[in-house]
């Protein structure tokens, strides 16, 4: 679920985003909901707030639900470009997991195939048409080594381009739990290890964190 943050979308500012908070609402889900003439008459939003109904929310339940929602946004974008409103910029899919995870395993021969369908959906809408796709993954345990690594296995992991892992820093308590180390694993553009904590209430750097002795793969 996306918490609102300084720079989500045009005109997204910090009091824009307390103003918001104010009538009650903290995420894009609370956003999409809600009815933002209501909202703007109550905390005096102007123009910005059409700019934050453009945000929009598809709940896909399973995997095929999901290549659905997919399939219509590449139709869609096909419209705006010979359209006179603005194209979508970034699509979001959390997660992935939960949609792919229930056709692994077990008798379900198909699940890998539709996994991989899924991953060229993506991939098209990246590639072909210029978006950016982020896709949230949980992580599991290594049996043998102890850490933890991406879910869905070693045909999923090739499919991201750029992976950066969330985590919480060892020792935090209490007030630190809106904090979460951000870790760059894979990316073909800078090298891995490098390494952050961020607040993820306004999702702004909160310190520094040294880079990591080894790269992670």
């Amino acid at each position: 679920m996306g918490v609102l943050r300084v720079g989500l979308c045009p005109g997204l500012s910090q009091e824009m985003i307390e103003l918001l908070r104010s009538c009650g609402i903290r995420t894009v889900v609370d956003l999409a909901s809600a009815d933002l003439e209501e909202v703007a008459q109550k905390s005096g939003l102007s123009y910005k707030a059409a700019a934050l109904q453009r945000i929009q929310v598809a709940h896909a339940f399973d995997i095929f639900q999901m290549l659905s929602v997919l399939q219509d946004i590449r139709g869609t974008i096909a419209q705006q470009v010979s359209g006179a409103s603005g194209t979508m910029k970034v699509v979001v899919v959390d997660s992935v997991t939960a949609v792919v995870s229930p056709l692994l395993g077990g008798q379900q021969r198909e699940g890998l195939a539709l996994m991989m369908q899924l991953a060229r959906e993506l991939k098209t809408l990246a590639r072909d048409l210029g978006m950016a796709v982020v896709v949230t993954n949980h992580v599991t345990q290594d049996r043998e080594s102890g850490k933890v690594k991406p879910a869905l296995g070693r045909s999923w992991s090739f499919v991201p381009n750029t992976r950066v892992l969330l985590g919480i820093p060892e020792g935090a308590g209490a007030a630190g739990s809106r904090r979460r180390t951000v870790c760059l694993t894979k990316s073909s553009r800078q090298p891995t290890g490098i390494q952050e904590i961020v607040d993820i209430g306004s999702w702004g750097p909160a310190e520094l964190g040294p880079a990591l002795q080894e790269e992670q793969t």
